[in-house]
């Protein structure tokens, strides 16, 4: 699927792009989570947010690419965590399990985590979770499982209510997450790619789930806001009160709109 293709506004990929290099922390040689939420904005997490952060910056042609690579590779063994590492056509293990920040040090004001997964508590609904039916969908399209990534796709389009994805997660907080859009975004292109035929009937979702990326970019600092509401049937992004533009989300949002990691996966389930 070619960009021309798309039918509704994109985000502005020169704004996505100031908005990631302005989240680097040149003394760390990594991305902060948020832009103004405190500690969100003096935090720095190695997974998720800088293993998809380099990536997202090499799609948009970013020179950091290379320096967040390079700290990731030489200080963290490349950052996977066995999770979001999917989104980038690594295999992932078949199972879900809570996360841990490790706590991993200091330097002058940020203090640095890396997300792990927590053997001992296994997530056993993880299939009421968008991003978790993702995941194990990308996963499947990587061992060549079409079949099973069609299911997932399918329970996934019974999450969406017409505005967002109502899993546990949403149904818990009142609220809806913008990079499950993203992610929507990222399993379709994927499917289509493998030569699903089930996606095409679910475009709807996809025009949506794009208009409603766009309206969470500021348009100002360039980044994706994380979470909105509906209220009368109108789409409000949340801005303020602990809700900002943040490097994971936002990176997501590059990597399903710009990047050929969609194709690459879907390619392998062919």
């Amino acid at each position: 699927m070619h960009h021309s293709s798309y039918t509704v506004p994109l985000p502005n990929k020169n704004l996505l792009k100031t908005f990631l290099e302005n989240q680097y922390v040149a003394e760390v040689g990594l991305l902060k989570a948020a832009r103004f939420t405190y500690p969100e904005n003096t935090t720095i997490y190695v997974a998720n947010d800088n293993v998809l952060a380099a990536r997202a910056l090499a799609v948009l042609g970013s020179p950091l690419a290379l320096h967040v690579l390079y700290v990731l590779n030489h200080n963290f063994s490349s950052g996977w965590n066995c999770k979001v590492d999917v989104l980038l056509g690594k295999n992932i293990p078949d199972k879900f399990y809570a996360s841990y920040n490790e706590y991993v040090g200091k330097i002058n004001d940020y203090t640095i985590f890396y997300e792990k997964m927590n053997k001992t508590i296994l997530i056993n609904d993880w299939y009421n979770y968008a991003d978790l039916l993702v995941y194990y969908a990308l996963n499947k399209l990587l061992m060549d499982s079409r079949f099973d990534a069609e299911r997932a796709f399918l329970n996934l389009t019974k999450m969406w209510d017409g505005y967002g994805f109502k899993d546990n997660y949403s149904k818990e907080h009142g609220v809806y997450e913008t990079y499950k859009c993203a992610l929507y975004i990222y399993l379709y292109r994927a499917l289509n790619v493998a030569g699903s035929k089930l996606v095409s009937n679910y475009k709807n979702i996809y025009d949506k789930c794009l208009k409603i990326i766009t309206k969470a970019q500021d348009p100002v600092f360039g980044g994706i806001y994380t979470n909105y509401k509906v209220v009368n049937n109108k789409v409000i992004i949340l801005k303020g009160n602990g809700y900002d533009m943040n490097t994971e989300t936002t990176s997501i949002v590059v990597l399903a709109i710009y990047s050929n990691y969609p194709e690459i996966i879907g390619s392998r389930g062919c």
